[in-house]
């Protein structure tokens, strides 16, 4: 993906999650996996095998397709963003190019100028793969959301990527290097990054051969889940199911989540837990609510954001419901 004038490039986003590991057994010919309960090792080596569909591959999950070959269906990162259409061969929406796929969800009818959301994730090979590019609810100014490590305070850095933090931005609790968070970004007309809001995500440690990818919900039957291009994946009652606010959740298709997994030496595949993060444009609690960011600026920008992180705009001189027109 290309961020046009974009003061950062370094996208790869690693996340890593230490808790209680369920193992994924490696599938045979008919497709489906087996998740059972086993107790986490110092350290958990990636090792591919030849016999998986399913295997961790420099922080990324592949299938094998009937040729043979290894295709990354979860990268390391997820994205979200809202912008205008500028051209549908390829996807480019706010100067952003996107990837498709026979599984990418695209309504119908979008041309030039239409106002869309796209959500997806980013794979180990930088390519920004969309999952879904739908029609906008409302009239937003351009944004961006996406999820990484903290690696830095002072400066602001997200595995990487050196952000502008400024007074305006709205910081939610106490953030501390290796904490995964969720970031607001503006795309301002220059292309530059105006930082809105950083929020964690959840209190995740670390533990070497394992990262956390990306995935979207295909269908839920009972404890079977299969995710996009995934196998189906039996679940075991060890497995946590949590979302972003850290409680008990639900799984249910057209859901984005952060999948934590891990390899052992002998090539099984692990999946330590399952994070819910926002499901169909709307929050954990199924509310999306309009403010007017910086109103005293030119008459500020309207943005769509989850209800949960009203309070911290407002705290920060935001005003609820949209700005007036300019």
């Amino acid at each position: 993906m290309n961020i046009k004038k974009k003061r950062v490039v370094h996208w790869p986003l690693v996340i890593g999650y230490l808790g209680i590991v369920a193992v994924v057994l490696a599938c045979g010919a008919s497709g489906s996996v087996t998740a059972a309960a086993t107790t986490a090792t110092a350290t958990v080596t990636p090792v591919p095998t030849a016999e998986s569909l399913l295997r961790l591959e420099d922080g990324a999950v592949k299938v094998q397709g009937e040729d043979d070959i290894w295709v990354p269906v979860a990268g390391e990162s997820t994205f979200e963003l809202v912008g205008e259409v500028e051209s549908t061969d390829p996807w480019m929406v706010t100067g952003n190019t996107f990837a498709t796929r026979d599984s990418t969800r695209i309504a119908e009818g979008l041309e030039t100028g239409d106002l869309v959301r796209v959500k997806g994730v980013i794979l180990t090979d930088a390519t920004w793969l969309a999952a879904s590019i739908e029609p906008a609810e409302e009239q937003i100014d351009p944004m961006l959301i996406f999820i990484g490590k903290v690696d830095s305070i002072d400066p602001w850095v997200v595995h990487g990527i050196t952000l502008a933090v400024t007074d305006d931005t709205a910081i939610t609790g106490e953030i501390a290097p290796g904490m995964i968070v969720r970031l607001e970004i503006l795309l301002l007309e220059d292309g530059a990054w105006d930082v809105l809001g950083i929020a964690p995500l959840s209190d995740f440690t670390e533990i070497p051969g394992c990262t956390t990818v990306t995935a979207k919900v295909l269908s839920v039957d009972g404890n079977e889940v299969q995710f996009t291009d995934w196998p189906v994946i039996t679940l075991g009652e060890e497995i946590e199911i949590e979302n972003e606010a850290g409680n008990q959740g639900t799984l249910s298709a057209k859901q984005m989540v952060l999948v934590v997994v891990c390899a052992t030496e002998d090539g099984q595949f692990l999946i330590t837990k399952i994070i819910i993060l926002e499901a169909n444009g709307t929050s954990a609690n199924g509310e999306k609510v309009l403010v007017c960011h910086k109103p005293d600026k030119k008459g500020g920008h309207t943005l769509s954001i989850a209800a949960a992180a009203m309070p911290a705009h407002l705290a920060h001189g935001d005003k609820p419901g949209p700005c007036l027109q300019r």
